[in-house]
């Protein structure tokens, strides 16, 4: 009787752990959409624009991806803290000026935030888009 409750305990046991295992697959890499490396420039009026926040958000529901200007005006779009890129697909592009540094206020028209009119289709692998923004 002890060996048979002891195997019965221990297939449980065993099942728990493969669920589980499952469990962790499934919801690690496999829920994440296939993502394509993104970086390029933004610049204003010819010169490089800092500090301005780029959003790359998909057409399709899913999360949005974004980056900071470095001072020449370079972006790199995160996807998650520590994974690069967006979702491969076509996205509504906003850049925005707004924030701590300038005391929250907007340098760049509404057709580039607000209202944008940018947009980009993300492919597999690397890619770049440079957006030479005008400020009238």
């Amino acid at each position: 009787m002890w060996p048979d409750l002891w195997m019965r305990s221990r297939g449980r046991r065993l099942v728990l752990l493969a669920c589980l295992c499952g469990l962790a697959a499934g919801c690690s890499r496999s829920d994440r959409p296939a993502l394509g490396k993104v970086a390029g420039t933004v610049s204003l009026d010819g010169k490089p624009l800092a500090a301005a926040i780029v959003v790359f958000t998909p057409e399709l529901p899913g999360r949005s991806s974004l980056a900071t200007t470095d001072t020449a005006g370079h972006y790199e779009l995160v996807y998650l803290r520590d994974l690069a890129g967006a979702a491969v697909g076509r996205h509504a592009v906003r850049i925005t000026t707004a924030n701590e540094e300038n005391g929250g206020k907007e340098l760049l028209p509404g057709r580039y935030n607000a209202s944008s009119t940018l947009s980009a289709d993300v492919k597999a692998g690397a890619n770049t888009f440079d957006f030479e923004l005008t400020s009238r």
